[in-house]
């Protein structure tokens, strides 16, 4: 499944957060699609598609303590609605 990061620091961390990244390597299972970095700001958002749970848990963990870390998953419209449309029918047999 694919899914969006927004990471977000605070500027007084800057320094910090591009030491970490300069060496960063995203853990196996991870992989990256696209990514931007929000240069107005101190934020860069991540689109990837995941192997497995802890590939995502690798990818967190070394920024946890410094930034805001936003997962949002993606889905087309259409994807979304026929998720929607089965999770009613299921709670209308409940």
């Amino acid at each position: 499944m694919r899914f969006m990061d927004i990471c977000t620091w605070d500027i007084k961390d800057n320094q910090e957060v591009h030491s970490r990244y300069e060496t960063w390597e995203y853990p196996k299972g991870y992989n990256v699609i696209s990514e931007w970095f929000d240069i107005s700001s101190c934020r860069v958002f991540i689109v990837y598609e995941l192997e497995n749970a802890e590939a995502y848990a690798r990818s967190a963990f070394p920024f946890r303590d410094i930034m805001k870390l936003e997962t949002i998953p993606i889905m087309t419209p259409q994807e979304a609605i026929e998720i929607g449309e089965k999770m009613e029918e299921e709670m209308s047999k409940a």
